[in-house]
């Protein structure tokens, strides 16, 4: 064994850690589980999560992972994050203008056509 790492230019120890590694350390294998896992959390999180909560909360699943290594794995699966919009208020109930009358008070039969018209102002 000794002949054959010299050959290769590899240090026994280094051969020797390599064959008692587990065989799930590959680091492919790692970053493949690690991308699934980035998009189903980034997925069921309605797209809203950036780095740093998918890094929370891939470390409260037990994966070693930081904010940065998750948005480079954000990068390379080209997750964009979706920011939900904010609540605009469009009605001013406070204000001195006249508030016309309501003479219809919800009597929608009318004996005649014409008689009582509405509008919907949505």
């Amino acid at each position: 064994m000794t002949v054959l790492c010299r050959v290769m230019q590899v240090s026994t120890s280094a051969y020797y850690a390599w064959c008692n590694s587990p065989p799930d350390s590959d680091k492919k294998y790692q970053d493949q589980q690690l991308a699934e896992n980035v998009l189903q959390i980034f997925n069921d999180n309605k797209q809203s999560f950036g780095s740093r909560r998918l890094a929370d909360r891939l470390q409260k699943q037990g994966f070693a992972v930081g904010r940065f290594k998750t948005r480079r794995i954000m990068r390379d699966l080209k997750l964009k994050v979706r920011y939900p919009k904010r609540f605009k208020v469009t009605t001013d109930s406070n204000h001195s203008e006249a508030i016309s009358p309501n003479r219809l008070d919800r009597q929608f039969k009318v004996a005649q056509p014409n008689q009582v018209w509405t509008t919907d102002i949505t």
